[in-house]
């Protein structure tokens, strides 16, 4: 059974990247396999926010989710990262969110945790 849960992510802002800014990459390579996400940018009181679902696709109970999102500039470079657990990078031309990191948490089937 897949479990839903909602998301909305205020972007902070900060200050363009410099050049040598670590890239941060998901922990786990694979992340795509067990989640699936749906987003979208939108405004909230004058500030940008991610707003969407994430939906576990794997039979494990997962916790501790935290979320990657990348501000891209208009050639698809990232400038900035907003790391962020789950209920938020600069403005920018566009976004994109990946799962940075989460926990398989061993236990009966179907118990959920809150």
């Amino acid at each position: 059974m897949a479990h839903v849960v909602a998301l909305v992510l205020t972007l902070a802002v900060v200050a363009p990247a410099a050049a040598d800014m670590k890239i941060l990459e998901p922990h786990d390579p694979t992340w795509e396999r067990i989640f699936k996400i749906s987003w979208q940018m939108d405004e909230k009181k004058g500030r940008p926010v991610v707003e969407g679902y994430i939906v576990n696709a794997s039979p494990y109970t997962i916790g501790q989710v935290q979320l990657l999102v990348d501000a891209l500039d208009e050639h698809g470079n990232i400038i900035a990262h907003k790391v962020s657990w789950v209920p938020a990078p600069a403005p920018a031309a566009r976004y994109q969110v990946r799962v940075y990191s989460f926990d398989r948490i061993e236990g009966p089937p179907g118990r959920r945790f809150p």
